[in-house]
């Protein structure tokens, strides 16, 4: 047993410990809310996680996304991947670094638990949540993270295997995405994974 481990042992019973250990889970999307919540998966015992983006890290990324000056240029999943295995290096990432899209999302869901959307196109958004839903899978989504100053209008809503986190409201085509906001999503969608994993058989 790792140091990280053990450290865990003080937060979750062994039910837990064991459900996080073998829980697959799925992040489609790793920029501020994708990186944020995959490090935060991590940080609470999550020890198989498959991170998926086609994008590199920019310097514009930097005022909320998960990532440091020295990676900018740097596929977004090498990146995160890094960041995730110096947390704790006992873990499995799988870092794909590809264009989600009807051709090879469901093979991509149905290798794993729960799926995590962290997408700013809706189409995609979409289709992660139709995909999930067909396969009956767990799914936990975001709807509304730009601006700031207004945390305390974020939500969860919650239906049959899903979780939407959010304002509902605001769009990153009206406002810009900032650090606070982001983030307070992003610790509400790795919340959401946590209770969903501890609902598991």
């Amino acid at each position: 047993m790792s140091l990280f481990d053990l450290m865990l042992k003080n937060y979750f019973d062994e039910k837990m410990l064991e459900k996080l250990s073998k829980v697959k889970i799925l992040i489609i999307g790793c920029g501020g809310l994708g990186s944020n919540i995959a490090v935060m998966l991590v940080r609470s015992g999550v020890k198989n996680l498959t991170i998926v983006d086609f994008d590199k890290v920019d310097v514009s990324n930097l005022n909320r996304q998960n990532y440091f000056f020295y990676q900018t240029g740097q596929e977004k999943v090498s990146a995160l991947k890094d960041i995730l295995e110096k947390i704790n290096p006992y873990i499995t990432v799988k870092a794909l670094n590809m264009k989600i899209d009807e051709s090879n999302i469901d093979d991509l869901i149905l290798q794993h638990d729960i799926i995590v959307e962290a997408v700013d196109n809706e189409q995609t958004k979409m289709l992660i949540f139709k995909k999930a839903y067909d396969h009956g899978k767990k799914v936990v989504l975001a709807s509304g993270v730009a601006g700031f100053g207004d945390c305390e209008n974020i939500k969860i809503k919650r239906g049959k295997n899903f979780s939407v986190v959010g304002d509902f409201v605001t769009s990153i085509k009206e406002k810009k995405p900032l650090a606070p906001k982001v983030m307070a999503v992003a610790a509400m969608q790795a919340d959401e994974v946590l209770r969903m994993v501890s609902e598991l058989e």
